[in-house]
């Protein structure tokens, strides 16, 4: 049997775990990712990438440029109706834009490409900053030990079994997740929701889709519920029809049954269709009781389980990826003690269950009003909130006295409160404009008011002596504040400073200035790390 070392292990080769390998990759942690599959989906399944998720994923040079290029959508060009079939009436009709400038919020914009684009732009990003991703690899067991974690990885095609021994594991492996079951984590949450069958067809979509480029259907068809969605491949679709399976079998949805229901849904009787592959999976209700076990963290569908009803799924596991990426980072590096692995769980957890929570609630409201019993009180937080607004509250995160308690903050009004994501506001320097997003992610960074030069001062000494990744910016002699809303944005006054984390989420706040900058910087970094800093030799 052979043996390898790796410091960290993905096991899962969906959303979460390519996120969690380029993020890795891009900050300098080799990693080592096992896919059972031979090759990707060919179904779109998931579809789009939010303006959060994108804020996570652009920090990797080329990356946001790749992702925009994989879909055929323009800029918020995204409608989400709800009909009887894709060329009938229309019952109601929801816009991506909900009613606000999304470029008010964000550096950046919105992608719609399938998960079946993505995740090949994801890999092949891993693979050129170093991680290795072996597919038609199974995870045979794991065994977490306090120095380490092993566990034996088996190539499907040939039969070679590896040890690995790995400092981390992050399971991405699904809702049936292996890692989770021999870990012996619970899940809580109704369950199995609904099964249903997959339908990845070719046809001339034009007509039905009315030339519109990106458009999601729910079908409240009399004969069935289910959803469409265009593939980014123009004459390709995605039909999902829901169905029981005490009624009717997986081997009843032949080609001429498959061929009625498509034409059915896009309500074109007579289309000419190509049914391309028919699979079944279940809708599915599920959050783990924790997300971490020692050295081994769930994330994406392996925490949490969501109906695909609402688009937070995808997000949800990107989000998991990027917090997990620069903690194991900085643990590698150094830089932090393991207690701040320990935050994981604390962050990300309440995050998966408000998110499974409105995708229920969605689901219920768009498809299945019968099943208004099991809505979870969470749902009342809407999407924006939840996918832009949610809050951490761990030992990396040191409240100022402000915290109103609240899971989610209203993106659109921002307090810049410990805990919080750090506002957009466009900056300007050298005649560019810079957003305050495009100044994090490979470490801490320290922004200043205009009368923050002590800290920004305090910043660049604690940075130069401990060799941490921590850069001080002034805004108002570094950066131009053109629209005078940094202040507004982060709740600072003139002398105040905020500690921004790589994820872009506020850890401390000073609203004003001190008598010894260094020393409060030096125990806020501190007691973030979960250590002193180190003082570099």
């Amino acid at each position: 049997m052979n043996l390898r070392k790796v410091p960290v292990l993905v096991v899962g080769a969906g959303i979460a775990g390519l996120a969690a390998a380029t993020l890795l990759a891009w900050r300098g942690v080799p990693c080592l990712v096992v896919e059972r599959r031979n090759a990707p989906s060919r179904h779109p399944r998931a579809h789009g990438l939010d303006l959060r998720s994108l804020e996570l994923l652009r920090v990797v040079p080329g990356l946001e440029d790749d992702l925009r290029a994989a879909t055929q959508a323009e800029f918020n060009d995204f409608m989400i109706v709800i009909a009887e079939s894709v060329a009938g009436s229309e019952v109601g009709k929801l816009s991506a834009a909900a009613g606000y400038d999304a470029r008010s919020l964000s550096p950046a914009t919105i992608c719609s490409a399938g998960q079946d684009r993505i995740e090949p732009i994801l890999r092949r990003h891993a693979c050129a900053r170093g991680a290795e991703v072996f597919s038609a690899t199974e995870l045979v067991d794991l065994v977490p030990e306090s120095d380490a974690v092993r566990a034996r990885i088996r190539d499907l095609r040939g039969g070679m079994t590896t040890e690995i021994v790995a400092d981390f594991v992050i399971a991405a492996d699904g809702t049936k997740s292996k890692v989770r079951e021999t870990l012996g984590i619970a899940t809580r949450g109704p369950g199995v929701l609904a099964h249903s069958m997959s339908i990845l067809f070719a046809a001339d979509l034009g007509v039905a889709l009315r030339n519109r480029s990106f458009v999601l259907y729910y079908l409240q068809n009399p004969d069935f519920a289910g959803t469409f969605v265009p593939s980014d491949d123009k004459d390709r679709g995605q039909l999902d029809i829901e169905y029981d399976p005490t009624l009717e079998s997986v081997s009843e949805f032949g080609q001429a049954r498959c061929r009625q229901l498509i034409r059915a849904a896009l309500g074109m009787p007579d289309l000419d269709v190509v049914v391309l592959d028919v699979v079944p999976w279940e809708i599915c209700g599920l959050v783990a009781t924790r997300m971490s076990e020692g050295r081994v963290f769930l994330a994406g569908d392996a925490a949490h389980s969501m109906p695909p009803f609402g688009g937070l799924g995808g997000q949800v596991a990107i989000q998991d990826a990027a917090d997990l990426a620069w903690k194991i980072a900085m643990v590698v590096d150094g830089h932090a003690a393991r207690s701040l692995l320990e935050t994981y769980d604390s962050e990300r957890l309440p995050v998966g269950q408000l998110a499974t929570a409105r995708q229920i609630a969605t689901w219920v409201a768009h498809m299945r009003p019968d099943r208004a019993d099991i809505v979870d009180p969470w749902a009342r937080w809407d999407s924006l909130g939840i996918a832009m607004g949610y809050r951490y509250r761990s030992a990396a995160i040191l409240d100022d006295g402000t915290d109103d308690g609240a899971p989610v903050e209203d993106p659109r009004r921002p307090s810049g409160r410990p805990g919080t994501r750090l506002a957009h506001v466009a900056l300007a320097q050298d005649g560019r404009s810079v957003s305050t997003l495009d100044l994090v992610g490979s470490g801490f960074v320290l922004l200043t008011a205009s009368e923050g030069g002590d800290w920004a001062r305090a910043a660049e000494a604690l940075a130069l002596v401990s060799g941490l990744p921590l850069k001080a910016i002034r805004i108002g002699t570094d950066m131009i504040d053109p629209g005078s809303k940094f202040l507004e944005r982060t709740g600072l006054g003139a002398g105040g400073a905020l500690l921004v984390r790589p994820d872009g989420f506020i850890a401390w706040r000073s609203r004003d200035g001190t008598a010894d900058p260094a020393a409060v910087l030096e125990a806020a970094l501190s007691r973030v790390l979960g250590r002193p800093l180190l003082r570099a030799s």
